[in-house]
């Protein structure tokens, strides 16, 4: 019997790569259902974890199977659920189902490894110095979101026409979660599974799974005092952006089709056919990229106006903006934190700070400039945790402020990344509301940014949600 024959038996259990394949059997297990989805319908592939294994049950019958990883074949025969060692933060399979020699399904599996942490990611910063974070104004309910979203899980199982996510439950005030395609609502659910058919072959998506409730009554009061203190008048949409504290976990998944060439095929962060449609104003970005099996994740915060009244009331100023969207190649920025990695020859991480001239205007049109300063980058620290051929994991904090002086706003971040050779990664952290936000991963084959998170405010009154205490915006993406 050829190696990639092997399967178990009641009698006999035979290894192949640390990998256990079990006789078929029917899986009698019942899936939750929302919105979008049939509680009586399996998707291809049913995932079930415990804290060292997971198991992939194949809900198709077929005389034959096989089991990629990572663009690896780990398993070809007749066993029907697959175990597989549960060692890494995301571990992505191809399953192919074959009858009569002819591949007739296949799917896309992702399966997360969030752990639960005794600390809070913004708290875990303090380890290098107690004096860098100040958690204090907190709001509980906030402080929960963020534990929750940070540890959540979110299995995707994905096939030529449809798409399952399965996820652990996260706080939300109403107990409705709703679901984003691509930044567009597409369902909402009070379960913790959803089904999208709407789906093409060879096309990439991005699911978020949104949890909101709202910060105490208590938090509330402080800031329509404060609001009053600044002479903000605040809409019934601007209280209840104030007041929401959100969660984003999300997954981003390329849709297989029924060819041996996907199923085969490792996932890639920048598709092939995405590099030629490149501009030429990229060719700078990619001629910054070190070539080592290297990767680079830039994020920025920006202004998106032109200008905008200055936040502190009593100077009847206006603050010079950036007055762009969203752009991965803009020299024009609040500030930029670019961290380039690479897993080979040598390995490294290596950040890249740059802060943007501030400048406080006399008009709107900015044509009488009172002053111009540029912020401390002190306010941004990069953390490597691990360094290695095979997973890179660090962390960024940034309290930076606007140079004016006391009574000024800082924009504060944080986030983690895990970043895996397959390649794979996991990015999950807060931002302030306020004022835009855009991160970006790059590879060394493509000058195409491939986007990692977008966070646009609403109006100029966004900068009230950068007083202390104000809840973030939370999130936990991986790919």
């Amino acid at each position: 019997m050829k190696k990639d024959e092997r399967c178990l038996t009641n009698k006999y259990k035979k290894r192949f790569k640390k990998r256990y394949f079990i006789i078929p059997a029917l899986c009698s297990g019942f899936l939750l259902g929302g919105e979008g989805a049939s509680a009586a319908e399996k998707p291809l592939v049913s995932v079930e974890k415990s804290d060292k294994v997971v198991t992939l049950q194949i809900n198709e019958s077929g005389d034959r199977y096989e089991i990629y990883q990572d663009g690896k074949l780990e398993y070809s025969g007749k066993s029907n659920k697959y175990q597989d060692n549960l060692n890494s933060d995301i571990q992505n399979y191809k399953v192919g189902v074959f009858k009569q020699n002819k591949l007739k399904k296949v799917s896309t599996v992702k399966v997360t490894n969030n752990k639960k942490s005794n600390m809070s990611m913004q708290k875990s910063l303090a380890k290098v110095s107690a004096a860098e974070t100040n958690t204090s104004n907190k709001d509980k309910k906030a402080a929960i979101m963020e534990e929750n979203i940070n540890t959540a899980n979110l299995e995707v199982v994905a096939t030529n026409d449809s798409v399952t996510l399965n996820w652990d439950k996260i706080p939300d005030g109403n107990g409705v979660y709703e679901i984003y395609k691509d930044d567009v609502q597409i369902g909402s659910t009070r379960g913790l599974e959803f089904t999208d058919k709407n789906v093409k072959p060879n096309s990439r998506y991005q699911y978020d799974i949104v949890a909101t409730t709202q910060v105490s009554d208590e938090q509330k009061e402080k800031y329509l005092n404060l609001a009053k203190e600044r002479k903000i008048k605040l809409t019934a949409k601007d209280k209840k952006e104030l007041f929401s504290i959100e969660g984003h976990l999300s997954n981003i998944i390329d849709i297989p089709n029924i060819q041996e060439s996907s199923l085969e095929k490792p996932q890639v962060f920048i598709k092939e056919e995405e590099n030629n449609s490149a501009s030429s104003k990229t060719s700078m970005k990619a001629a910054y990229m070190p070539k080592a099996n290297a990767y680079s994740f830039l994020y920025m915060t920006f202004i998106p106006y032109f200008s905008l009244e200055d936040p502190v009331p009593l100077n009847g100023t206006y603050l010079k903006g950036d007055d762009r969207g969203f752009y991965p190649y803009s020299n024009r920025y609040r500030t930029k934190v670019d961290v380039s990695t690479g897993f080979k020859g040598p390995t490294y991480i290596n950040p890249v700070i740059d802060i943007g001239t501030s400048h406080r205007c006399a008009d709107a049109a900015c044509k009488k400039v009172i002053e111009t300063k540029t912020a401390s980058k002190s306010g941004i620290k990069v953390y490597k945790d691990q360094v290695s051929t095979r997973k890179m994991v660090w962390r960024v904090k940034h309290d930076v402020g606007i140079p004016f002086g006391k009574g000024y706003p800082n924009i504060n971040y944080y986030y983690e990344a895990t970043l895996l050779s397959s390649p794979s990664f996991v990015v999950k952290g807060a931002h302030d509301k306020a004022p835009n936000h855009e991160f970006y991963l790059f590879a060394e084959t493509s000058t195409k940014a491939f986007p990692i998170e977008k966070y646009k405010v609403n109006s100029t009154l966004d900068f009230m949600l950068l007083a202390p205490g104000t809840p973030q915006h939370f999130f936990n993406r991986s790919f």
